[in-house]
């Protein structure tokens, strides 16, 4: 009974990646590689396929298999698999570690006030998502089984859209602040916003 009551209790500080969460940092990637590909067209066609290692292929091929699937399964209401759930993980752990050191080596000897936050709380939890999936602490029961309402998901499309907009057109942030400050959204801030916007309404008497 001991043992239980202290997995439960550590199990609070293990990041639970429900299908909000995945789905804003999908939709973020999703943005960020089709203005990386419109704006630099000419780089990439000239890049020589002999230059890709086989493990880089197979590590995009996951990357890309988990950021597919967390935009599958924010609009289907699909049982998830094991192996899903690993693609998912990985997908979550790599964008939050490359935005965590790219974050970390740019932001903080850019950002300038109040922005130099993001850059410190990506590089957090970089540092923590890493160390609890080398130690295997985190695994698959991280990714959440519960399905998101379709509400929760437009309202999560609709800021991160927001956000993007103000980021890389209005304020033309680089690409790498904008992926930093949407991602301290999409894990930070969003549950805030939810509780805000869509709790439901309390029950009272009238007068």
């Amino acid at each position: 009974m001991k043992y239980q009551i202290q997995g439960r209790t550590l199990r609070i500080f293990i990041p639970q990646y429900d299908e909000i969460v995945l789905f804003t940092m999908s939709f973020t990637c999703i943005l960020l590689l089709l203005t990386s590909v419109l704006t630099h067209y000419s780089d990439i066609q000239s890049i020589s396929p002999t230059e890709y290692d086989p493990r880089i292929i197979v590590a995009v091929f996951i990357f890309f298999a988990g950021l597919v699937l967390s935009l599958y399964h924010a609009f289907f209401d699909r049982p998830k698999t094991s192996l899903q759930k690993s693609f998912m993980l990985f997908f979550a752990i790599l964008v939050n570690a490359f935005s965590g050191f790219m974050a970390g080596g740019y932001d903080l000897a850019h950002a300038r006030g109040w922005l130099i936050i993001f850059p410190i709380l990506n590089m957090l939890n970089c540092v923590i998502l890493l160390f609890m999936w080398r130690s295997g602490v985190l695994d698959e029961s991280s990714i959440s089984d519960q399905h998101a309402p379709r509400g929760q998901i437009l309202l999560s499309a609709a800021m991160v859209l927001l956000l993007y907009y103000l980021c890389h057109v209005i304020y033309n942030f680089p690409w790498i602040q904008t992926l930093s400050i949407c991602l301290v959204y999409s894990v930070n801030f969003i549950r805030l916003l939810e509780m805000i916007i869509l709790r439901p309404p309390t029950s009272g008497t009238t007068v």
